[in-house]
């Protein structure tokens, strides 16, 4: 957003403060990052940040299973996750979230996902309007 500053700079404090400073774990964040990025087909998100998901500990396998929309875990609060942001991409208001997150998500992470969902989806979004997207070269 170098080329909208007014809109950059405060974006950019609120992704600082949705990377460095929830409850999320690394995992957790990468996970519902990774699926707004499968669900907005942000390609730019997918590239950028299944190396951040590496570095939390993701594997290939997790990796491909999240680009299909097919991510399965043993841990209850990472499918929460997972599961939770699929569902509020597409709502346009999140009434019954009751009945998607059960017990694992307490409403501090519940609030957290959401702002998560909402900023990537202002990025993908952005990113999809100025045709920004993944390197030509990325694999």
């Amino acid at each position: 957003m170098v080329e909208f500053p007014e809109i950059g700079g405060p974006l950019q404090a609120l992704g600082a403060a949705l990377r460095y400073r929830t409850t999320l774990t690394g995992r957790e964040r990468e996970i519902a990052i990774l699926t707004v990025a499968r669900c907005t087909a942000s390609s730019f998100e997918r590239y950028a940040h299944e190396a951040a998901g590496r570095a939390a500990g993701l594997d290939e396998t997790e990796l491909a299973r999240l680009h299909a929309g097919t991510f399965v875990t043993a841990d209850a609060r990472e499918a929460a996750v997972a599961m939770f942001t699929a569902w509020a991409v597409d709502q346009p208001t999140l009434t019954g979230i009751d009945r998607i997150t059960a017990q694992p998500l307490d409403r501090t992470s519940i609030a957290e996902v959401t702002a998560l969902v909402g900023y990537y989806r202002i990025l993908a979004q952005l990113m999809g309007l100025f045709d920004i997207g993944a390197p030509s070269d990325a694999s």
